[in-house]
């Protein structure tokens, strides 16, 4: 160090890193009068501070048990410490809301790692020689000057009356003044005199100017200064007096261009918001394969919501849970259609598919900084108190507060709501339900705050799982149609009525093609099919308020909700079967009560009628 301070310094290096203390104290070994303590932890920082005289302090913000921003409340609410010069150290960039916390809480600085040695060297020999000497600046002219030079920042000193008294040149560059344009000239005029909406600012009044007037360090992350081309100029800035024999002088202020933070502060934003809209692209294309599902996540969201506010937690917690709510079946994007709408329960291999949206959707989140604890949130949304859920059986506390919750809304809009494969539950038969799983699938916590929250809860009757347009007809039909007739199978008989018939009470009619081997035989099979289709298409389109199955080969079923005394006759009347070897037959049953009875009763009674 070519240069030395007049007096003998005591530089406190707080870092739980050994070799960063090691790299400070090899940089200041040539300094005569500057005397690196070392503290590798805040303990031992502050008991330094009982017992030593300390000039400087250069504190690391990220440490085990205290970290930086303590341990500076700390120093700052101690009389006898309060007004040592405190530099935070961070190797992560940060938001300008940590720049803000540093500054209140009493900061001189911050520098970010990896930091250049020289700046570093020549910015603490500058801060000492401001902040704890300055009775010496006027003698200290040139060593100030040079040493101002080199740092990166734009500094500036004035005196009682706002004359610059010196710039450096890299704040005449970032400025875009020479230097005769600004010596000796009212700063204020040039570069303070309105605020970022041009609004004029008088000199009295500018928060830059009055630590002169108040004899208070003025410090803001988020400051504004006027280029010679009428431009703004964003800065991070901090004013503070100079005091000879105890009394102003004048002041210096230190700033900091921040437009390459901004720009980066935009592109962070533009990140996100493009990140932001891959997510909700998916959730729309979720959605259009699945219209159920995107009214499922509305529901478990509202659902959330209200159990978490009956728990008294606090509003930035419930839209954290809400959002995982919105996104929980986000890794439904990767499951086949043969899977998300099959209209039944599903076999071993289905079900371990749909399990796999868990582990789909928490990857796609989690390497998102901003969806990170969300991916964690909905990630637990199957697991249950006593250990049976998946994909990790937690147990009980082990799974977190916010997935307690959505395990309960998810379960309550699933039992309240109508599914292809069974009927919904009342509200009231739901909580009952709930209640009865309290503490083996639910937290009995969570179970608890649920039969409040939810018992007024209004479901809408209309709520389905069956498609709602004519392209989710078509998708669905995969499962329920049959693919040559285009007409309902059997498989899904009680799907079919519970939805497509409004009367408990049914007229069957089975309807039988007699020698269609024989027509095969003689016209092929592509013909046999394309009777097959033609003779469907003829008794689909017969009446309304009827429905029409194939049952298998030749054979038909049409279930009607009114008496058909011409059916067989009107069904000639098309000509389908004219001049065929095709013969037909009709019967007729009157099935009553068929909402009454289980899936597995109706689907037996009804084979067994068509195979008369």
């Amino acid at each position: 160090m070519q240069t030395r301070l007049i007096n003998s310094y005591n530089i406190l290096s707080v870092d739980d890193n050994q070799n960063n203390l090691f790299t400070l104290s090899a940089l200041f070994e040539n300094a005569r009068n500057v005397n690196i303590i070392e503290a590798l932890s805040a303990k031992i920082a502050l008991d330094v501070l009982i017992k030593e005289e300390i000039d400087l302090i250069l504190l690391d913000v990220q440490m085990p048990e205290i970290n930086g921003f303590e341990v500076a409340k700390l120093i700052k609410s101690n009389k006898r410490t309060k007004n040592i010069p405190i530099i935070f150290i961070t190797a992560i960039f940060k938001s300008e809301e940590f720049v803000k916390e540093g500054f209140e809480i009493g900061a001189v600085d911050y520098l970010t790692k990896p930091i250049d040695d020289r700046q570093l060297l020549n910015k603490i020999t500058l801060y000492l020689e401001i902040f704890e000497q300055n009775h010496k600046l006027l003698q200290s002219e040139k060593k100030f000057t040079d040493i101002a030079q080199s740092i990166g920042d734009g500094i500036y000193t004035l005196d009682l009356n706002n004359m610059v008294t010196f710039i450096n040149n890299q704040g005449l560059n970032m400025l875009g003044f020479e230097s005769h344009e600004l010596m000796g000239k009212e700063i204020h005029q040039y570069i303070h005199y309105k605020d970022i909406n041009n609004k004029p600012i008088k000199s009295s009044e500018c928060s830059i100017h009055k630590s002169m007037q108040d004899g208070g360090v003025y410090k803001n992350s988020n400051e504004h200064l006027i280029k010679k081309d009428g431009t703004f100029l964003p800065v991070s800035i901090s004013a503070t007096p100079l005091y000879v024999n105890n009394k102003i002088v004048g002041s210096v202020t230190v700033f900091r261009d921040r437009t390459e933070q901004e720009k980066i502060v935009v592109l962070e934003e533009e990140k996100i918001k493009n990140q932001e809209q891959i997510i909700h692209s998916m959730i729309d294309m979720i959605e259009s394969r699945d219209s159920y599902t995107a009214g499922h996540t509305k529901r478990v969201a509202h659902y959330c919501e209200l159990i978490a506010t009956e728990m008294e937690y606090g509003q930035k917690e419930i839209d954290i849970l809400k959002k995982a709510a919105w996104l929980h079946d986000i890794g439904k994007i990767s499951t086949p259609d043969s899977v998300l709408l099959k209209p039944s329960r599903l076999n071993n291999v289905e079900y371990e598919l749909i399990k796999e949206h868990l582990s789909s959707g928490y990857e796609m989140l989690r390497k998102i900084d901003q969806y990170s604890v969300i991916a964690e949130i909905m990630r637990e949304h199957h697991e249950k108190y006593d250990g049976s859920g998946y994909p990790r059986g937690l147990k009980a506390n082990a799974i977190m507060p916010l997935s307690r919750i959505m395990i309960v809304a998810d379960a309550f809009d699933a039992m309240t709501t109508d599914r292809v494969y069974k009927p919904k539950k009342s509200v009231k038969v739901a909580l009952e339900e709930l209640k009865e799983l309290s503490a083996q699938h639910f937290h009995p916590e969570v179970v608890k705050a649920s039969l409040k929250a939810l018992a007024k809860v209004d479901v809408n009757a209309d709520i389905s799982q069956l498609p709602q347009s004519s392209l989710e007809e078509q998708r669905f039909s995969y499962f329920y149609k049959d693919r040559l007739t285009n007409l309902f199978i059997i498989d899904y008989l009680s799907l079919i009525l519970r939805y497509h018939i409004h009367s408990n009470s049914v007229y069957l009619y089975s309807v039988k093609l007699h020698n269609f081997s024989e027509y095969n035989q003689k016209f092929g099979w592509s013909e046999g099919d394309k009777l097959l289709a033609e003779f469907a298409g003829v008794i689909d389109e017969l009446y309304d308020n009827s429905v029409v199955f194939r049952v298998e080969g030749d054979d038909f079923m049409i279930l009607s909700e009114v008496k058909r005394k011409t059916i067989k006759d009107d069904i000639l009347k098309s000509d389908i079967l004219k001049d065929s070897l095709v013969g037909l037959s009709i019967s007729e049953k009157y099935i009553e009560n068929i909402k009454e009875k289980s899936e597995k009763v109706l689907y037996e009674e009804f084979k067994k009628e068509i195979n008369y």
